[in-house]
């Protein structure tokens, strides 16, 4: 086939006529990017939607496709290999990617072949891997596209499937595809060494745990699959997970199931669903079993089913020692940031807002940029694992949040997904207190904070980091005291969030509501000043006067750096997120429409009212409008002359100005 821009809307109608089935794929690479390819959606006949996609081809379907893929680079055994197919199968169309490498198509009688693989081996001469896999249903190849490695088109040296119709493909038996197999296997076997080891579990026995628990908590199950490795697990091994897993969890197990396999620089999205959908009934296999194994490297289930956390006084911390101003050497280290200049890290701090405000919003917009390191409104953030703790959204709102931003950060289906190291917890209607004051103001610590303890832990064990940033949403929902009572809130904030900053390395940034005083003066403020002096940090997020869709960020603590108005940042809410302005004079184009709609709603009112702004008197529109809307005498005088001019108001010598 040839190298054209156009190769999906060229070639795709005459391969589907002559009875292929094909899927889009994304230019320069591998994966299909209709959600639902295997499916055999009609969207795949949209050429011209499509035409500029790579043209991938299914396995399976109605003529049995199957295709044999020569994954070896040591040229030799790729030869051997190659004569073995044609000795044992047959003639078929070769497709060349990246030489050595090659692939064979052919047609499978009797039922649908399942794609299986040989072991991968370790060739001398090689610096990649070498296996031999035959694709059946459920797989694709691409038949025309650019290899994503050598940057160059895939090649059909002789035949191609474009001048073979299916039928007249080769038809092979599952006998022979076995054969072929096990052959290619030997071949690599005497070529080097295979990858991976033999079974190291031990079976599970019936004095280690409760094995005969077969259902099981998913956090738990998590927990235990964390501590199992599965850096070059021994595939029966593997198998026999994915079987425990299910047999625990059920279908509810097979996200786990691939965040596991992944691990493994084996992992195959196709070959893990098509093993996980393989299994059907299990009945003697399960959460017992995954335990027992995790057992061997560490895993006390006894010890995660007990509290841990009665407080912050069950974290680990170091024990401070005294200081000696005369031993204290430079240089330092420079102070780290969360984000620059306004969130230090490894310290507690502080952002207010008023309720709808769009706190939350802008936090999960932060959580994404710290979770892949990006910039966030400009200004550079530390890259950590996010675990945001939401009390005021369920998941559905959040996947709605997530989608925008994605949007904005440029991810879609193609380009990639959201940050794997963000971890979202939905808690709405949950009980998320994590410290009450039961008697005479004695502290004592809620249940949710073991569950956060336990999942802080987890995720810092999923993400190999000895850092992250904890976002907590709001404090009236993780706070059990009283506001006013600075030793309360002292408490909450030093000892409690701050144990997470000692125990667990972790920077905590949480989210709160003002009071009306602190709404009205403008401060961001509720309750006790023990909320302003026990953060590091603290900023106010507020709507503008001029515009709903206008929003400043103000930072009106910060111990290390300044702080002040001139420190104020504006957004803009556009397309479901908060944004930048883009033009110089995008805010104040906004802020005068407001400002117009404002006077216009004032203006009918008092006209249809009889008090309507008259052009002299004491209800003129030069003093009485401007004291009535609040606004600068000057810009409503201007406004008010414009929209008279323009014809958006009218005027009546007798009740005055009115909307046209």
């Amino acid at each position: 086939m040839v190298n054209v821009s156009n190769r999906y809307a060229q070639y795709g109608p005459s391969l589907v006529e002559a009875g292929y089935d094909i899927t889009p794929v994304a230019r320069g690479g591998k994966r299909p990017i209709l959600e639902a390819w295997t499916k055999r959606p009609d969207e795949a006949l949209q050429f011209e939607r499509h035409a500029n996609a790579s043209i991938g081809t299914l396995c399976g379907g109605d003529h049995n496709i199957v295709a044999v893929d020569i994954d070896i680079m040591c040229p030799f055994t790729a030869d051997a290999v190659e004569r073995l197919a044609q000795e044992i199968l047959g003639y078929a169309p070769k497709r060349i990617g990246k030489s050595p490498k090659s692939l064979f198509v052919y047609r499978c009688d009797g039922d649908a072949w399942r794609k299986q693989k040989t072991g991968t081996y370790d060739l001398p001469s090689c610096k990649e891997a070498a296996a031999v896999e035959i694709l059946g249903e459920g797989q694709q190849f691409v038949a025309s596209g650019i290899h994503e490695d050598t940057r160059q088109p895939y090649k059909w040296p002789h035949d191609s499937i474009q001048n073979i119709a299916p039928g007249d493909l080769t038809l092979v038996t599952h006998e022979q595809l076995h054969e072929f197999l096990e052959r290619s296997r030997l071949a690599l076997e005497n070529a080097g060494t295979l990858k991976g080891r033999v079974s190291e579990r031990k079976p599970a026995t019936q004095q280690t745990l409760n094995l005969k628990e077969l259902d099981g908590e998913v956090s738990e199950i998590s927990v235990a699959l964390a501590v199992l490795p599965n850096d070059d697990e021994h595939y029966d091994d593997w198998v026999n997970t994915l079987h425990a897993i299910k047999g625990a969890l059920g279908e509810d197990g097979r996200e786990l199931a691939h965040r596991w396999s992944k691990r493994s620089n084996k992992y195959d999205e196709d070959e893990t669903d098509r093993a996980w959908n393989s299994i059907k009934e299990v009945r003697h296999i399960g959460a017992g079993s995954i335990y027992h194994w995790a057992s061997q490297y560490g895993f006390d289930l006894r010890a995660l089913r007990e509290p841990q956390y009665d407080g912050p006084q069950d974290i680990k911390r170091t024990t401070s020692e005294l200081l000696r101003a005369s031993e204290i050497r430079g240089p330092l280290p420079d102070r780290e940031w969360l984000l620059e200049d306004w969130f230090p890290s490894k310290a507690v701090s502080l952002l207010f807002g008023p309720g709808g405000v769009g706190k939350t919003l802008l936090v999960q917009q932060l959580a994404n940029c710290v979770a892949t390191g990006d910039g966030f409104l400009g200004i550079e953030t530390r890259q950590m694992p996010v675990l945001a703790v939401l009390c005021e959204d369920d998941e559905l709102e959040i996947s709605r949040r997530q989608l925008a931003i994605n949007d904005w950060l440029g991810v879609n289906e193609i380009t990639g997904n959201g940050p794997t190291d963000l971890f979202i917890w939905p808690r709405v209607g949950e009980d998320n207190i994590l410290v009450t004051f039961p008697s005479q103001g004695e502290d004592k610590a809620g249940k949710f904070f073991a569950e956060l303890n336990e999942k802080i832990e987890w995720i810092k064990q999923e993400t190999d980091s000895k850092e992250l940033l904890i976002i907590l949403d709001t404090a009236a929902d993780l706070f059990g005291g009283n506001e006013n009572i600075r030793r309360e809130v002292n408490t909450f904030i030093k000892t409690y969030l701050g144990s997470f900053c000692v125990g667990h390395d972790a920077t905590v940034l949480m989210l709160a509501h003002p009071s009306l005083s602190g709404l009205s003066s403008g401060s961001g403020l509720s309750g006790s000043t023990a909320w302003e002096n026990s953060a590091r940090a603290r900023a106010y997020f507020h709507r503008s006067d001029d515009g709903d869709d206008i929003r400043t960020l103000s930072r009106k603590k910060s111990n290390y750096s300044a702080s002040g108005d001139s420190h104020d940042i504006t957004l803009l809410w556009d397309r479901g997120v908060y944004q930048l302005p883009t033009e110089p004079d995008q805010v104040d184009k906004i802020e005068q429409r407001a400002l117009k709609n404002k006077i216009i709603s004032e203006v009918q009112g008092a006209y249809s009212r009889d008090a309507g702004y008259r052009k002299q008197g004491p209800r003129s529109f030069k003093t009485a409008l401007p004291k009535t809307i609040k606004e600068a005498p000057g810009k409503v005088v201007k406004i008010v002359n414009e929209m008279y001019g323009d014809g958006i108001l009218g005027y009546d010598e007798k009740k005055g100005f009115f909307e046209l």
